[in-house]
């Protein structure tokens, strides 16, 4: 990452912006204000994150804003409503709370005397969701959006379901952000109101987890949290990486559904913006944006409408590993979206165990996975907080031995596959509530198995996402449902493999009985999305290398890391997987702040009793400057019945040595064909 400090324009950075709600509450913001700006209105880029703009994430805002700033844009990072140094009460996944709130900071950015009263957004992940939920108002102060790793449905991509089925992701997630919450303002910020702004929010502190499980199947509350594409009138530039498993085909939704100008990127990345990707290759994200921005706001000719509607990353077979940095490939385009060129390609799961153009006789093959099976899943998104670590996933021989495998013959040419895969299955279990797992796989020729993509889909839904409806045991039924949006080049020489399962832990929570499978083979099929070469791949497209301004600057006290260990008793037959993680002690230099935040994630399960499954996750979170030193603490745990989620939790908040907050809760969730 290049790092510029000359710009053309000089700029300043104002700490303490207060932007008001109709309600009264104060929305905090830091400013990058360009010079130009005193003798004109300028456009502006906005950010809406509910992660303290005052201390772990400032050393990333400075790097964007900054930059936006140097470059002639007024650039502003909110936090959000409840969070940061802002007022109220945070909400999580609100129905129009937070774009409400983003809103009204846009009219009132458009009111101030150095705006020409025009905003983009810009953001990842939540910022990213911000994007979209925001254009879906179609307010007129909007004029462009860039989002990465953003979703228009909360339910179909998110961490919480994927195919219906509860993802141990939401545990973790719905943890972090009962440790978020409970983080106070900055004294130094907002004065002695402090204590009474944190105690509010202790006070309305919940463990979220009880929430999203106790909507299970696609309602009213999920409907609600979504989007109308018809809506969405700013010019929208959407962004994912294909390691990034909850969000990636939201970009190939996005390009398909949205009228208004729209382009997409796809690199090889995780949860991780463009120009910080691993794996790489990185790419000059803000120097894209510019283009973006000056395109829509300045009427610029950049030349960016003119490129490629899709531009991905077409990964080369490669031997797995839980982290590379570097990913061997080539950037591919596509003028339209979805593409004409690319033509579904259909592979029988036969009886033999061949997966072939064309189906034999119908074989029923049965098949019981241990609940164990997905310990090389690797992360639904791998680097969502730090990195380098070994988090994408490893060799799937030992999954793949599990499981029900169909391999092709040795391809005798190269495959392309980019988009959608889809399983069209024909199967029956043995118990009334069930999931299926199905990877593809790149099976190397001296046996190593890579995972290209999968799914799962819990076979309640296969009706309805809304009204799920038990399994009549023995029952045959015929079911499709798509892979994860995926793109990859198999080698010449290599196997294709589709391998079938009813578990995949520690990704997807446990059915409540052990599910035996019956597969008809010769009446199941993988539908690959296969593109073919054309000319334009002789000349790829190209970014510029990353670059960015400097970031805030800080002092490591003590070095963070993540790390991912697996451990199994033979006696117990049991399997815990637990990652630990920290963003290491370090001191925000220009405002005297020291602050850390420590997790740990323990997931356990015994490989034949799915009721034996947990998941406990804790958090701690440190600040201090001089004599004030907070800290606060939650641990969220949730266990199973057959007939229900069980959740335990607790959180303290302590000043100094004193505890000055305590609450816990149990709260019981019926599952509901989970």
């Amino acid at each position: 990452m290049k790092t510029i400090t000359r710009f053309p324009h000089q700029y300043t950075e104002t700490e303490d912006c207060w932007i008001p709600m109709p309600d009264g509450v104060k929305l905090a913001a830091k400013l990058w204000l360009p010079d130009i700006a005193q003798k004109r209105g300028v456009p502006t880029i906005i950010e809406v994150i509910p992660y303290r703009k005052r201390d772990i994430y400032a050393p990333r805002d400075a790097m964007h804003h900054r930059y936006f700033a140097g470059h002639g844009y007024a650039s502003m990072r909110i936090d959000m409503r409840g969070s940061g140094d802002s007022d109220g009460i945070q909400g999580v996944f609100s129905i129009g709370g937070e774009a409400d709130d983003t809103v009204e900071a846009l009219k009132w950015i458009a009111q101030q005397p150095w705006s020409d009263g025009q905003v983009a957004m810009f953001g990842i992940s939540w910022g990213g969701f911000q994007g979209i939920q925001t254009a879906n108002r179609a307010p007129e102060q909007l004029k462009a959006v860039i989002a990465q790793s953003f979703a228009p449905d909360r339910y179909r991509y998110s961490q919480v379901y994927r195919g219906g089925c509860v993802l141990l992701r939401s545990i973790r997630w719905s943890s972090q952000l009962f440790g978020y919450k409970s983080r106070p303002p900055d004294p130094q910020l907002v004065g002695g109101k402090w204590r009474k702004m944190w105690m509010a929010r202790l006070e309305n502190d919940t463990p979220q987890i009880v929430t999203a499980l106790q909507h299970q199947a696609f309602d009213r509350y999920w409907s609600e949290r979504g989007v109308d594409f018809r809506n969405i009138k700013a010019p929208f530039y959407a962004l994912s990486g294909w390691a990034d498993g909850s969000y990636v085909g939201a970009v190939g939704e996005t390009l398909e559904h949205l009228s208004t100008p729209v382009k997409g990127i796809i690199g090889p990345w995780g949860h991780r913006y463009g120009h910080l990707g691993m794996p790489g290759p990185a790419i000059g994200l803000l120097q894209e944006a510019l283009r973006w921005y000056d395109h829509w706001m300045r009427g610029k000719d950049t030349g960016i409408m003119r490129e490629p509607k899709l531009i991905a990353w077409m990964p080369r077979s490669v031997p797995a590993k839980p982290f590379y940095a570097e990913s061997p490939g080539r950037w591919v385009a596509e003028d339209r979206w979805p593409s004409p060129s690319i033509k579904p390609r259909r592979f029988v799961l036969n009886g033999d165990g061949v997966l072939a153009d064309k189906g034999g006789r119908a074989t029923r093959l049965t098949w019981k996975s241990p609940q164990t099976l997905g310990l090389a899943c690797g992360e639904l998104m791998p680097w969502f907080q730090h990195g380098p670590s070994p988090e994408l996933p490893g060799d799937q021989r030992m999954d793949d031995g599990q499981s029900l495998c169909f391999d092709s013959p040795p391809l005798k040419q190269d495959l392309e596959i980019l988009g959608t895969t889809s399983a069209e299955l024909t199967l029956a279990v043995d118990r009334p509530t069930a999931f299926v797992c199905v990877r593809l796989c790149d099976v190397a020729p001296d046996g190593a198995s890579t995972r290209v993509t999968y799914g799962v889909f819990n076979l309640t839904h296969r009706d309805s996402a809304s009204r799920p409806k038990k399994l009549q045991p023995g029952t045959e039924y015929k079911i499709s449902f798509p892979l994860i949006d995926s793109a990859y080049s198999f080698a010449k020489g290599h196997r294709i493999r589709v391998a079938v399962s009813t578990t995949y832990w520690p990704l997807v929570w446990p059915s409540p009985e052990p599910v035996t499978l019956t597969l008809v083979a010769g009446k199941s099929a993988l539908s690959l999305p296969v593109r073919p070469r054309t000319r334009r791949d002789d000349r790829p497209p190209k970014f510029k290398a990353p670059e960015s301004a400097p970031p805030f600057p800080r002092t490591v006290l003590a070095p963070g890391g993540r790390n991912r260990t697996i451990r199994t008793d033979l006696g117990k037959g049991e399997t815990v997987v637990e990652v630990t993680d920290s963003s290491g002690r370090n001191r925000y230099d220009e405002i005297d702040l020291v602050a850390e935040a420590r997790s740990t994630e323990r997931y356990r399960v015994i490989e034949d009793d799915p009721l034996s499954a947990t998941a406990e996750v804790t958090w701690t979170w440190e600040f201090e400057r001089g004599d004030w030193h907070i800290r606060t603490e939650t641990r969220t745990q949730v266990s199973c019945t057959k007939k229900d989620f069980v959740i335990r939790a607790r959180l303290e908040a302590y000043e100094g040595k004193n505890r000055v907050f305590e609450r816990d809760f149990e709260e019981r969730v019926p599952r509901n064909g989970n």
